[in-house]
């Protein structure tokens, strides 16, 4: 198995184990109080990346993506959807309304997760992409 792949593995398997910790949080106190928006974007963001780093981590080893760039573009992808569920799981934390109103501490580790998530989404989609065959 390539270092990419251990990357998206690792983090996708982790990020599983979060989504679900968040949705055990989340209907143990739905049960006692209203909407609760915020850890329910929390805990849905958190499964959505756990699928799609599990997804690229077959993808590269499908198409034999097995380089340098390859952990580069895995290592960069993690650390920005990391920032990412970071930032919705703060957004929770902190009670926050509407981030982008607000421009709240989640707000502000989510938008710098998109200078670390789109160079490494470039790598690795020109890399699975380049690599087809």
């Amino acid at each position: 198995m390539s270092t990419a792949q251990q990357v998206f593995i690792s983090y996708g398997t982790g990020v599983l184990i979060l989504g679900f910790g968040l949705g055990a949080v989340l209907g143990i106190l739905r049960q006692k109080s209203p909407s609760l928006r915020n850890l329910a974007t929390a805990h849905v963001e958190t499964l959505m990346q756990s699928s799609m780093h599990l997804g690229l981590g077959f993808a590269v080893g499908a198409v034999g993506f097995d380089t340098g760039a390859a952990t580069w573009g895995a290592v960069l992808l993690a650390i920005g959807s990391a920032m990412q569920a970071t930032g919705v799981t703060l957004n929770w934390l902190t009670k926050t309304g509407d981030q982008f109103a607000e421009r709240s501490p989640g707000w502000l580790i989510n938008s710098a997760s998109t200078f670390v998530i789109m160079p490494g989404l470039f790598i690795t989609a020109y890399g699975i992409f380049t690599n087809l065959s």
